[in-house]
């Protein structure tokens, strides 16, 4: 192998789904100048993720990688001052050792053939449900990801007779964004980055809300005899993730919310700020912008108007209305999934609203919730280098 052959391969391959040397250096150097512009490492994780590339068929050209690798990464950078992109520990392996694997996988696999011979769909959240003991991680204490559950199905999981293991694929669900949608996008984008405001601004400022639901016993597999039982109670919980100043809290919403609609988005704007008012005491200083999507209760679908009912409500209790951010959310889904409990059916509304509040208090603990609200600056100008095109987190 030619010199050259090798400085390219020390600095462009990798392991699939890792980064490659470049990419390392990548982050490394993103954090240095970071600092040296005399900014904080909060939300330093999630800025260097979104701008490195995961190796995907030999090209650092895959997915962009999770904030804790590059937490760890960083980790391993700080504690040897001879580190270099690409180097192992001391005597280790690369990479961590597989959470499913030995009695695990086995239990993995036999709860999933149980669920398919019963008729049910072998789906992670009945697999986490099923045998909650085997997908915990047993570093972390918490349910594995998805992925490593769907592994499992690629590798171990075959139908009698088949020689083509399971397979879950991804829905294609999301729709493209048309001209006008991108074009919107792009001029919000423009005005804010032409505000010029400072990040510690929109920190001090602003909230993240939205209307969320969770479906109790609707759409979720039980016993035919406890479906049939349970139908005509089948409702829907709403509750609202309250985002700011580096904490969020679940407001769970009245059992005869309205849901999507100008009224639900009145009585949300009211939960808001009662729970703005336990957190700040006293009213001074208080954010006061509240980020929300355009869905149904807060625009009217034709004009894209503010609706009445909303706008009427955020006087009331001194609040205006900017925008929404999806993170928060997308976290509270991904650990409502994981904590199913088995049989879901029973659960109480009452339980359910305790459970969305632990899923809250592990995020606080566990996710980077404060870097993720010092985002916004970065976020716009990504959306405004996409021209108005979605974001790639």
């Amino acid at each position: 192998m030619s010199e050259q052959a090798a400085l390219s391969r020390a600095w462009f391959a990798g392991k699939e789904g890792g980064l490659c040397g470049r990419e390392q250096a990548r982050a490394r150097a993103l954090r240095e100048v970071r600092r040296e512009e005399g900014k904080s490492d909060y939300g330093a994780m999630s800025f260097v993720a979104s701008r490195a590339r995961k190796t995907k068929v030999g090209k650092p050209s895959g997915d962009h990688p999770t904030s804790q690798s590059i937490k760890e990464l960083f980790e391993r950078v700080d504690a040897d001052p001879e580190w270099h992109p690409g180097k192992l520990a001391e005597g280790g392996l690369r990479g961590r050792k597989r959470a499913l694997r030995g009695p695990k996988q086995t239990a993995i696999v036999a709860a999933a053939k149980r669920l398919k011979k019963q008729g049910e769909e072998p789906t992670y959240a009945a697999i986490a449900a099923a045998c909650p003991t085997a997908a915990l991680n047993p570093d972390t204490g918490q349910p594995v990801d998805k992925k490593a559950v769907y592994t499992v199905f690629r590798e171990a999981c075959f139908d009698e007779g088949a020689d083509d293991p399971w397979d879950n694929r991804p829905r294609l669900s999301r729709n493209a964004l048309d001209d006008v949608s991108k074009r919107r996008r792009w001029d919000f984008a423009k005005h804010v980055i032409s505000l010029s405001h400072r990040p510690q601004r929109y920190y001090d400022n602003l909230v993240w809300c939205d209307l969320c639901n969770s479906a109790q016993s609707q759409n979720l597999r039980g016993p035919k005899h406890h479906l049939k039982l349970n139908s005509s109670d089948t409702a829907r919980a709403w509750w609202a993730p309250v985002l700011t100043r580096g904490k969020l809290h679940i407001e769970p919403l009245p059992g005869d919310f309205p849901g999507e609609t100008p009224l639900g988005a009145e009585i949300m704007a009211a939960k808001v700020r009662s729970a703005l008012n336990v957190r700040f005491p006293g009213g001074g200083r208080q954010p006061r912008a509240l980020f929300t999507d355009r869905g149904n209760g807060f625009y009217n679908a034709g004009s894209g108007a503010i609706t009445e009912e909303y706008r009427g409500a955020l006087r009331r209790h001194n609040l205006r209305e900017v925008m929404l951010h999806e993170t928060a959310a997308s976290w509270m889904r991904d650990r409502t999934t994981k904590t199913l409990p088995k049989w879901c059916w029973d659960e109480t509304l009452e339980a359910h609203r305790a459970r969305l509040k632990a899923c809250a208090a592990q995020i606080n603990s566990a996710c980077d919730v404060d870097g993720l609200r010092r985002e916004l600056r970065s976020r716009v100008k990504d959306l405004d280098r996409r021209q108005g095109d979605r974001l790639a987190k």
